[in-house]
């Protein structure tokens, strides 16, 4: 890998982690423990926390994300995707309050940002961040007498193209992407070769496209990361098109998302 190469794979992952968000909730030794990771979207003039409906469901009173220095109360109108055996579309939106997102300093990503706004060939990568629990276990990420949490966010760069069988899977190339992963570098810098396995808490973070790392200030949310697989020796990750995560979130908006009568609410798609 040249220099140019080197750099842009670091200065696009500091980009990328800067968008991404950690999902706790407060597990049997009360405290903090991370589950899943999230994005925020504007969309229709609202802000949607966007992430896995794996991670949400059945989670869906006391959760948390990192806000401005502390952590913050995630409340909102929420829709979960469900389906009648295995749920391969996975994502769960919550509608949230502005006021309390501008004032936590969340990034929220704007439409701008989103793949949908550019047409690109030949992309140089693509990449998924996240929280592995595995790498923010509570006894480690948690000083108790400064009362501070810090929480590790991780980015992983993969090949542009997909050799493998979506169906294999039980996946779709209409409404997923595929990835095998390659090196990346966490937000300390340090090298890191795969996701740690299984990944979870990366669940629900982004699926991000990196057309140029010669330009790494330009980067895309392609998706958002549902699942991994380990097959014939390589390691996989699947996540929803971000096209379908939009349609989803705007089917809702326009059938009553903010006529809910509970701050938890469910959808079918």
């Amino acid at each position: 890998m040249n220099d140019t190469f080197k750099h842009g794979i670091a200065e696009a992952s500091k980009l990328i982690q800067a968008y991404t968000y950690p999902l706790f909730r407060v597990g049997k030794n009360s405290l903090p423990d991370i589950f899943a990771s999230c994005v925020f979207l504007e969309m229709n003039k609202s802000i949607y926390l966007v992430s896995a409906a794996h991670a949400i469901r059945g989670n869906t009173s006391g959760l948390l994300t990192r806000g401005n220095g502390q952590l913050m109360d995630v409340v909102g109108h929420a829709t979960v995707s469900c389906s009648d055996g295995k749920d391969h579309f996975d994502i769960s939106a919550i509608c949230m309050n502005d006021e309390i997102v501008h004032e936590h300093n969340i990034n929220v990503i704007p439409e701008t940002m989103l793949a949908t706004s550019v047409e690109v060939t030949n992309p140089h990568s693509r990449a998924i961040c996240g929280f592995p629990f595995s790498m923010n276990k509570p006894v480690k990420s948690i000083d108790r007498q400064a009362k501070i949490i810090t929480s590790k966010c991780y980015t992983f760069f993969g090949f542009a193209g997909f050799d493998g069988d979506f169906r294999e899977f039980g996946k779709s190339s209409g409404t997923h992407l595929g990835i095998e992963f390659g090196s990346g570098k966490d937000d300390a810098g340090k090298i890191l070769s795969t996701p740690p396995w299984p990944p979870r808490g990366m669940s629900g973070g982004g699926a991000w496209l990196v057309p140029d790392l010669s330009c790494p200030d330009l980067v895309f949310l392609e998706g958002i990361f549902i699942e991994g697989h380990k097959h014939a020796k390589k390691m996989y990750g699947f996540s929803t098109q971000i096209t379908h995560v939009i349609d989803f979130i705007n089917h809702t908006h326009n059938n009553g998302f903010h006529r809910s009568s509970s701050p938890i609410g469910t959808s079918r798609r």
